[in-house]
């Protein structure tokens, strides 16, 4: 998964990098936006997790998150 990746998926579910840092249970919005920037890798299961979101309906509905737009293939 690109950082472009990662953010169009966050930023189709409509949620600040803050959310989405707890959504996937890291230590604060900082984080995401290193991912997204580049400056650190994703790591593997934040990748599965992310591709889980976009793919599967059944891993949104068990997360409790929908969709505001279609993610797109990147920013």
């Amino acid at each position: 998964m690109t950082p472009a990746e990662l953010k169009a998926i966050r930023h189709s579910l409509g949620m600040s990098a803050e959310a989405f840092a707890r959504l996937v249970r890291v230590a604060n919005g900082r984080t995401v936006r290193r991912w997204e920037a580049a400056e650190k890798d994703i790591p593997g299961p934040i990748t599965l997790i992310a591709e889980g979101i976009r793919d599967n309906a059944a891993v949104r509905a068990w997360l409790g998150v929908t969709f505001k737009e279609p993610p797109s293939d990147g920013c």
